[in-house]
């Protein structure tokens, strides 16, 4: 019988990070009579509560922010943890530079490329354990625990597409009943070779979970809607995220007359109450931080379309659990793509619903929840 309980402090850059959902499903899954947990959030809104964990927020403002690395400070004086868990690189630097050295600190790296500049390698030499989800040869043997990523379960039911656009107050746009296809046959505009869509046929939802930034490629999958919208599909599309450039993506929805299929929800609501109800999630991200929005779809049912990366060829079987897009060539290649992708799922209703029982069982036999979170439990007991 252990004497008190751990104390963690769990440390994120924001909200919006790619594993914050797996923080907020972590913490709370912790048992109360052997740990004691506290969340410090760099940056950003305190918009999410965690059952029976504090939270504080720093209000990081830039890189190096000294009344950051002051709260930071303090926090460590005023809860004094047994373990620091950083749960992105930029918790890491804040996490390392503080510790007063009795604190043991762990780290989780998504990334597993080569450490970028020789301030990472700095604090990757002061940082006692790392969390990795495949073999890193860029990090100490020693240090490094193998351990998969937490595919959040999602507990929300799926909502009707029509349901859900009358909850979220869109209006239904009517289809125009008929389409012409992207690749073949060739559109030849004198011949109107158009083919006839069923005008029973609900809207196909289709959803992004990624921050509103260039460099996630949201204006590549705006492209891609601007197409499907070209050819007369009966779609809609919710981006949901904020971002430094959200504005920018604004004003290229308008340009190409997409306010009536392309939505943007910000935060809220939550990604996880809407995530069942899409029909595809399509993720051109190449970030590895963000890779966990993959799991969450797929531990729902929902197949998808991401951008080849190491972490979605691990995640996402192609063909079974949804499509990746090569990432060789220029962009207009892996736009086309996605169209193409998009298009397929969009007619191929069986393939849709053979995707979705595939994917619930690949996060059911691999990405076990439950084995997971005791997995980093006893990580905890180790330190």
């Amino acid at each position: 019988m252990m004497s008190h309980r751990l104390k963690i402090l769990h440390i994120i850059s924001s909200w919006e990070s790619g594993v914050a959902n797996e923080l907020a499903a972590f913490a709370a899954r912790l048992p109360r009579d052997e740990f004691e947990s506290k969340i410090c959030v760099l940056a950003g809104q305190d918009c999410r509560r965690v059952p029976d964990v504090p939270t504080t927020t720093l209000n990081r403002r830039w890189s190096f922010d000294v009344n950051a690395h002051f709260g930071m400070r303090r926090t460590l004086r005023q809860f004094r943890p047994d373990v620091i868990h950083a749960w992105d690189t930029t918790a890491q630097c804040y996490s390392t530079m503080q510790r007063r050295g009795s604190e043991c600190v762990l780290v989780e790296k998504r990334d597993t490329g080569a450490p970028n500049g020789w301030w990472q390698n700095y604090f990757d030499r002061k940082t006692d354990r790392f969390i990795v989800p495949r073999e890193n040869d860029h990090l100490p043997v020693a240090k490094t625990i193998i351990v998969p990523p937490l595919a959040v379960p999602l507990s929300c039911d799926s909502i009707p597409a029509e349901a859900l656009l009358a909850k979220l107050d869109f209006p239904l746009v009517e289809p125009s009943g008929d389409y012409y296809p992207i690749l073949q046959p060739q559109y030849e505009p004198a011949r109107r070779n158009y083919r006839p869509i069923p005008h029973q046929q609900p809207p196909f939802l289709i959803g992004i979970v990624l921050p509103l930034c260039s460099e996630h490629r949201i204006l590549d999958a705006l492209w891609v809607f601007e197409t499907l919208n070209h050819v007369h599909l009966n779609f809609h599309a919710f981006f949901l995220g904020e971002g430094k450039d959200r504005e920018q993506f604004l004003r290229y929805r308008d340009r190409w007359k997409l306010s009536s299929r392309v939505h943007f929800l910000g935060n809220r609501p939550a990604p996880e109450r809407l995530l069942p109800s899409f029909d595809v999630l399509l993720h051109l991200s190449s970030s590895a931080e963000h890779s966990g929005t993959i799991l969450s779809a797929m531990s729902c049912g929902v197949p998808v379309i991401a951008l080849e990366t190491p972490e979605s060829q691990e995640y996402v079987l192609d063909g079974t659990t949804g499509f990746l897009i090569p990432s060789e060539g220029d962009f207009r290649f892996y736009r086309r793509t996605a169209a193409k992708r998009l298009l397929s799922l969009l007619k191929n209703v069986e393939l849709r619903r053979s995707m979705q029982i595939a994917a619930k069982d690949r996060i059911a036999q691999k990405y076990n929840f439950e084995e997971t979170i005791q997995r980093r439990i006893q990580i905890y007991h180790e330190l």
